[in-house]
């Protein structure tokens, strides 16, 4: 699961800015581990100016756009320190997601002018999995989630690519519906997440399953999901009026509210595990600066104490995580929390800093300054002996 006029760092002046402390020396006979420490490494381009990551597997390999040095986006596979650009001729186009075998998806745009198409690259091929289109998940069994249009329907709604057949979802057929639907995720069993609209612009979210749309609805209530989990769990947040909204997530097929940290009014939920723990904002209102927070079996607790923070994704392993500011300065620098233990990523930095990906390795891809100069940054953790 994802927010950015900088002029590019030297080598030598990023590792000053992201020096991290010393990692510790090993622990004593009977004296506790010291937590893991984590080493950036700035990801670079394609020639251009600007790249922004998308994801990262369980082996460090990220994907996402950089510019070429005519400036045009190109989809990039980055192993290793080598940045590979899968689109070369393209005029335009975005690697979205990765799997941990090397699925990549995506959408290119051939030519100026042309419709996008959705394609999948695997060690060197890239196959195009629907034309007017665009590809934006991929999960471990390969299959390709995204979005294809249907100019004679005037509509557009989700697909799921599996090994060469393409499955495209009908539109919403829930009374009301639009004939518009978006994918926001497609779980390692097919499962899709999606979203609309009913005619009167009030919420449809639905998960899609084998042929069969469930509406997560419960009570009069909408949940609108941003997280898909593998066991079909959904979380996202509900409407509370007011333009107010509380954390929750679809469970058994009702939605469990999570509620909100004292002293705030409204809270956001972006991104859930397998065993169901659950992190997000909770703040005083919507947009503005709030505290990350980790829910896990009804409680919910914050990741930190002070300044404003915001937890943005949580791993199996129950690692998560974000990033956090202080409140009386401008600076901001990205986290990883785990069993109340928080550890601070680098040193704070003026730029904007997002979380956009983290692995069940516990690799945080960050992407770094405003939407006019951002680069991306893979912090990659170093284990302690």
């Amino acid at each position: 699961m994802t927010a950015r006029l900088r002029p590019a760092l030297t080598a030598a002046a990023l590792a000053a800015a992201l020096a991290l402390t010393a990692v510790p020396a090993s622990a004593a006979p009977g004296r506790p581990c010291p937590p893991p420490t984590w080493k950036a490494v700035e990801l670079g381009t394609l020639g251009g100016e600007r790249t922004t990551p998308t994801a990262v597997n369980d082996r460090g390999q990220v994907v996402g756009r950089s510019q070429v040095a005519d400036g045009r986006w190109h989809a990039f596979l980055w192993v290793n320190g080598v940045m590979t650009d899968l689109t070369p001729d393209a005029q335009d186009s975005t690697a979205t997601d990765i799997s941990d075998r090397g699925h990549v998806s995506g959408w290119v745009q051939p030519q100026p002018g042309e419709d996008s198409d959705a394609f999948v690259w695997r060690r060197g091929t890239t196959t195009v999995v629907a034309e007017g289109a665009y590809g934006t998940v991929v999960n471990e069994r390969g299959q390709v989630g995204g979005v294809v249009a249907k100019p004679e329907t005037w509509s557009e709604n989700p697909f799921v690519w599996t090994a060469g057949t393409r499955v495209d979802l009908p539109s919403p057929p829930f009374p009301g519906a639009r004939s518009v639907a978006s994918i926001k995720d497609l779980n390692d069993k097919g499962v899709v997440l999606g979203d609309g609209e009913y005619d009167d612009d009030s919420d449809l979210a639905y998960v899609w399953s084998k042929g069969t749309f469930t509406e997560l609805r419960d009570d009069g209530a909408v949940l609108r999901g941003v997280d898909l989990s593998n066991r079909g769990r959904v979380a996202g947040s509900v409407g509370l009026g007011g333009g107010l909204r509380e954390a929750a997530l679809w469970r058994g097929g009702g939605i469990v509210r999570l509620g909100a940290l004292p002293g705030t009014a409204s809270s956001q939920a972006y991104a859930l595990n397998d065993k169901d723990v659950v992190v997000g904002v909770s703040a005083v209102a919507p947009g503005q600066r709030g505290t990350g927070f980790v829910w896990r079996a009804g409680v919910l607790t914050p990741v930190t104490t002070s300044g404003w923070s915001v937890a943005t994704d949580v791993n199996e392993r129950g690692q998560v995580a974000g990033a956090l500011g202080s409140t009386s300065a401008d600076l901001t620098q990205p986290f990883v929390w785990q069993g109340g233990h928080l550890q601070r990523l680098g040193r704070p930095t003026s730029d904007d800093v997002d979380v956009v990906d983290l692995s069940d390795k516990g690799h945080v891809l960050t992407v770094t300054g405003d939407f006019l100069a951002e680069r991306g940054v893979l912090w990659t953790p170093t284990p302690t002996r």
